[in-house]
C-alpha cells in the first residue's frame, strides 16, 4: 500500500465521528465526475469526502457517485448537476468557458501559494470578495460546497530540461489558452493536443514536452514516455477545483443536513492539505526511482515563467476579453484577485 493510499484510508476513518441518525429514511444523491477513479483528487473525493458527509448526517444522506464520465461528462456536469440530472458533482472551470468567465481570472497568476492551504485560503477569499464568482455558480443553479486543487504545473519533456531554457525552440502542450501563451514567452512553441491524445502524441514525437498539473502527468503516464521532469512547488495549477450540490436540492434539505454537510466539507478540505504535500512528493520519490530525471526550478526559472512585463500584458488582455464576453467589471474582478494573490504570497 502507497503512502498515498495509507493516508487516503487514516484520513476517511477519522475525518469525522459517527452521528447517531437512523439510516431507514436516508436518501440518496447522485454525485458525477467526469474523472475515473485512481488519482490523488478522485480517490480523495470517494474515500474521505463523500463518506464524511453520509458519517455527519448520520447516514440521511447517502451518496452514490459517478466517476470518469458515466453519467456526465467533463462539459456536462454543472449544467447537469443545475439540471438534476445528479444532485451532486465536480467541474474544472476551464471546462466552461463562457459560463464560468471570472473564474478564469486565476489562470493569469502563474506563482501562487505553495501549500494547499494557502490556496484554499485564496479561493474562499475570491468567493466573499468577488461577487461575481459565487454569481457564476448561482446562475448555473448550484451551491459551492468545496475546492481542492490540482499539484503545481509541472514540464514532462522529451529531451534534456536542465532549467526552462530547455523549452526553447520545441513543441509543447498545454491546456488552455493563457498557459498556451506563458510557453510561448518561454521560447517554447505552443500546440494544442487533446489531453486523450498526449501520450501518443510525445510518444510519436508530434510533441517535445507537456505541461501539465504533476498529478496528472504522472496519472497519465506521460512521464513514461517524456522522463525529463521540470518542477517547482511553487507553480500552483492556479484554478480551483470546485464541488457543488444543486441548490434547489440544498435549500430544501433542513438546516441542520444543510449546517452537517457544510462542516464535513470543511474539515475534508481541511484534510487534503496533507494529501496534496504527501503526493507531490510521492510522485517525485518514484519517477526518481525510476530513473526519470526530476529537476527542481531556479528562482532565476520561476521568475522567467514568471515573466512580470509580459504577465502585465496578457492580464490587460485578460480584461479585454472577459469584458467583451460579458463580465462588465472584469478589470474590478482582475484587481481584487490580485489583490488577495498578494496577500495570499504574504501568508
Amino acid at each position: 500500500m502507497t503512502l498515498f493510499n495509507r493516508k487516503l484510508r487514516a484520513l476517511a476513518a477519522g475525518v469525522v465521528a459517527c452521528a447517531s441518525f437512523g439510516t431507514a429514511d436516508a436518501a440518496t444523491l447522485k454525485y458525477s465526475d467526469h474523472d475515473a477513479t485512481g488519482g490523488m483528487r478522485t480517490n480523495f473525493v470517494k474515500e474521505v469526502w463523500l463518506p464524511a458527509i453520509e458519517e455527519k448526517t448520520g447516514g440521511e444522506i447517502k451518496i452514490r457517485p459517478f466517476f470518469g464520465g458515466t453519467l456526465l461528462g467533463n462539459k456536462e456536469v454543472l449544467g447537469g448537476v443545475g439540471d438534476k440530472v445528479a444532485e451532486m458533482g465536480f467541474a474544472f472551470p476551464g471546462h466552461y468557458p463562457s459560463q464560468m468567465i471570472a473564474h478564469s481570472v486565476f489562470s493569469m497568476f502563474p506563482v501562487g501559494p505553495m501549500d494547499f492551504e494557502d490556496q484554499a485560503w485564496l479561493y474562499h477569499q475570491a468567493y466573499e470578495r468577488v461577487p461575481e464568482l459565487k454569481g457564476e455558480l448561482e446562475a448555473a443553479g448550484v451551491v459551492p460546497l468545496m475546492v481542492t486543487a490540482g499539484l503545481p504545473g509541472a514540464f514532462a519533456g522529451k529531451n534534456a530540461l536542465s532549467g526552462l531554457s530547455g523549452l526553447e525552440g520545441d513543441k509543447w502542450r498545454a491546456g488552455g489558452k493563457w498557459l498556451l501563451r506563458y510557453l510561448e514567452a518561454a521560447g517554447a512553441q505552443p500546440v494544442s493536443v487533446p489531453w486523450g491524445d498526449v501520450y501518443v502524441a510525445l510518444q510519436t514525437g508530434t510533441i517535445d514536452g507537456v505541461f501539465a498539473n504533476y498529478d496528472g502527468i504522472h496519472l497519465m503516464k506521460f512521464d513514461e514516455v517524456a522522463s525529463n521532469l521540470l518542477i517547482s512547488p511553487s507553480l500552483w495549477y492556479a484554478t480551483p477545483f470546485v464541488y457543488f450540490m444543486n441548490k434547489g436540492v440544498y435549500d430544501g434539505l433542513s438546516d441542520e443536513t444543510r449546517a452537517q454537510i457544510d462542516e464535513a466539507s470543511r474539515e475534508a478540505e481541511a484534510k487534503f492539505a496533507d494529501v496534496y504535500r504527501a503526493t507531490f512528493q510521492e510522485i517525485r520519490a518514484t519517477q526518481e526511482a525510476a530513473g526519470y530525471t526530476v529537476t527542481e526550478m531556479s528562482d532565476e526559472d520561476i521568475a522567467a515563467w514568471t515573466n512580470a512585463e509580459n504577465l502585465e500584458k496578457l492580464q490587460a488582455e485578460w480584461v479585454a476579453e472577459a469584458e467583451a464576453a460579458g463580465l462588465a467589471n472584469a478589470a474590478a474582478v482582475m484587481e481584487t484577485v490580485r489583490e488577495i494573490h498578494a496577500e495570499a504570497m504574504s501568508r
